[in-house]
């Protein structure tokens, strides 16, 4: 009776076991296999050997015996479950199955008054503009190779058919194979804004009424999403000025004030106050080339009816950090 229960017991524990392991989710059998590596990779072979050697040489040849078969047979199974842990750890993360809980965000962020060049795993590059920031998922190359972009980003992405290239935006996402585009998305902003230097572009969105809205992009296209009013207007023309920003070149065309004004305040990490409505329709138009803010300020005010006051900015006693520098910008 008494064998009867101890197998049943056995099976009911078996069972529950199996269950058990059924029912763990992916993220869990992972950390297992790791765990499992670590413990095997923490043993002192050496020192557990000299440990065996010393407790067998106090038993029988009999016992001896005995030890060494139930050694051998524990070998016999540990090393199958060993590998088998080990092959799942390895293998699920070079798996493009892998579920998104399994990945691992990296997220890069620029801050205001610099710019950063990243190369993703897929050798695509990304040219970050000030305050913006990028997110992707490791593993990276899936079925599609997904990022999203905060600010303004452009990108050389490197061609892979079977694997399309998604950016998406908090408004909008864009799908390619190949290309070279620029995004710009602030938050602040009231657009989205792409422009396509190469290659071509699948751009999605959703509008007021929640309907998906799909356009494709050419060469030299420049697409404007308003984010409000939902409505989309694309232009062929010349792109330079919005893409040179990557290569340290500063172009304004016909640019408002306010737009000036923002663009100096993320290119050199200032805060720009424009003083009196009687300039907000004054546009500028020149190009700066890794020119220092001094510079920039002294031909703006030179070649516009425009009076410019710098203050530089101070440490905060309170708060042991400096304060920006203050641009004050007013008509003449």
């Amino acid at each position: 009776m008494r064998k009867k229960e101890r197998k049943n017991s056995k099976e009911k524990y078996y069972s529950d076991f199996t269950d058990h392991r059924r029912k763990m989710s992916e993220s869990d059998k992972i950390y297992e296999a790791g765990k499992i590596i670590g413990e095997i990779e923490s043993v002192d072979v050496d020192k557990a050997f000299d440990t065996v050697k010393k407790r067998i040489k106090k038993e029988s040849k009999v016992r001896y015996d005995l030890t060494g078969r139930i050694t051998r047979i524990a070998a016999m199974i540990a090393v199958p479950l060993i590998i088998m842990n080990i092959w799942y750890f390895v293998s699920k993360y070079n798996n493009p199955e892998i579920t998104q809980k399994e990945l691992t965000w990296q997220e890069i962020t620029c801050p205001i008054g610099m710019k950063m060049l990243i190369t993703l795993p897929d050798s695509s590059k990304v040219w970050l503009n000030a305050d913006s920031k990028i997110k992707y998922h490791t593993p990276f190359t899936g079925k599609t190779r997904n990022i999203s972009l905060t600010g303004e980003a452009y990108l050389h992405v490197t061609k892979n058919n079977e694997s399309p290239f998604i950016l998406n935006t908090s408004d909008a996402q864009i799908k390619v194979l190949g290309t070279k585009f620029n995004v710009k998305s602030y938050p602040e902003d009231r657009h989205t804004e792409v422009a396509l230097k190469e290659g071509s572009v699948n751009f999605h969105f959703s509008d007021n009424t929640g309907k998906n809205v799909y356009t494709s992009l050419k060469p030299n296209d420049y697409l404007i999403l308003d984010k409000e009013s939902k409505k989309v207007s694309i232009e062929n023309k010349k792109l330079d000025k919005y893409l040179c920003w990557h290569q340290n070149v500063l172009i304004f065309d016909e640019t408002p004030i306010k737009e000036v004004a923002k663009t100096l305040e993320r290119w050199y990490g200032v805060k720009v106050f424009i003083k009196g409505n009687d300039i907000d329709n004054y546009k500028f138009t020149t190009t700066f080339e890794n020119e220092p803010l001094s510079h920039v300020l002294e031909l703006i005010q030179l070649s516009s009816p425009l009076s410019i006051k710098y203050k530089n900015g101070k440490i905060n006693k309170k708060t042991n950090k400096l304060n920006k520098s203050i641009i004050t910008i007013s008509k003449k």
